[in-house]
């Protein structure tokens, strides 16, 4: 039996509650360091909002500032390395942000491969500065059914089931991971959590094969990712906002702005608007909570950028809890 393996009869070690991509990834790199591992999510992890994500390391830094920069430098390391990793959904792609004439470059894009000032000739026509590097881009379509796999090969399992308490899942396990997304604040009594609204315009690919973000508008980041079927095109993040519907009047907006700078997407027809609320939180929050009855490894907070920092936050979960407590056995069933 694989390390980390159940069985119809045995407790786990340590229950997910979230199936998002800090959650699956939480479950993943505690399952591969021996825990029997069970995911709780209310949803079919196709169907998170991180299934539909434009799946993108994004050079973001969010309080607390030292453990952002780790985290996202231990993301793009792994998410480079699933990129030779056949199946994974994770590819290198080349970059290119377009900045103010007076802008800086933030600490996090000082990490990415390859990095150098652009041309003149590689720059759109009205701009005159930016960054030229490669970056990991990840298809959650293929990415997430990747992740469930390598949960499976440890010995893990997803079940479906909606938690209301963290009582529910620490009378089953030793270890739990909060990592709810917006519902990891209720779980948590946490009043700092607040849904930040995420929408991209995702287009059929007319041949675009670069990924490219303009920092220089001053109506908010533009940027448009490209997939092998598909490119998403975005900038919309508005803090606050707690209607999750498509914002039609936003979509004609961003797909208006990236058409001036790629008018290749012109002609590209609209697939859908994917919209999302996300869980927003003056600080990320990775950190153990102790109790009588077992301990919590809260992950959540992570906003817009959940791929950017998951493999940081998973393995920095899998630090706080440590190896393996086991729950005994149960009767088949429980």
């Amino acid at each position: 039996m694989p390390p980390g393996s159940t069985s119809s009869t045995s407790r786990p070690d340590a229950v997910v509650v979230g199936a998002g991509v800090v959650g699956l990834t939480s479950a993943v790199v505690l399952a591969s360091t021996g825990h029997r591992v069970e995911v709780w999510t209310a949803d079919d992890p196709a169907a998170t909002a991180s299934a539909r994500a434009a799946g993108v390391w994004t050079p973001l830094t969010l309080a607390p500032l030292a453990s952002s920069l780790a985290w996202a430098e231990q993301s793009l390391q792994d998410l480079c390395g699933l990129a030779r990793v056949a199946g994974s959904g994770v590819r290198m792609v080349e970059g290119l942000t377009l900045r103010p004439a007076d802008g800086t470059v933030p600490p996090l894009s000082r990490l990415s491969p390859d990095l150098r000032d652009a041309d003149p000739d590689e720059l759109p026509e009205g701009y005159t500065v930016g960054q030229r590097y490669r970056t990991p881009v990840t298809d959650m379509i293929t990415y997430v059914p990747w992740l469930l796999r390598r949960l499976e090969a440890y010995g893990g399992r997803v079940r479906r089931r909606r938690v209301e308490d963290l009582a529910e899942p620490l009378a089953v396990a030793p270890v739990v991971v909060n990592a709810a997304g917006l519902a990891a604040a209720g779980l948590a009594d946490d009043p700092t959590v607040r849904p930040v609204f995420s929408q991209y315009v995702v287009t059929e690919n007319p041949g675009i094969d670069r990924l490219l973000v303009d920092t220089s508008n001053p109506r908010g980041w533009v940027s448009i990712i490209p997939h092998p079927d598909r490119v998403h095109l975005g900038g919309v993040r508005k803090a606050g906002r707690t209607d999750g519907r498509a914002d039609r009047e936003l979509a004609a907006d961003v797909l208006r702005w990236c058409r001036e700078i790629e008018p290749r997407l012109v002609d590209a027809r609209m697939l859908r608007v994917d919209a999302a609320l996300l869980p927003g939180r003056p600080t990320m929050r990775v950190e153990l909570e102790r109790r009588d009855d077992g301990v919590v490894a809260h992950a959540y907070g992570h906003a817009t950028a959940g791929v950017t920092f998951s493999w940081g936050a998973a393995r920095e979960v899998a630090r706080l809890v440590g190896p393996a407590r086991r729950a005994g056995t149960a009767r088949a069933g429980a």
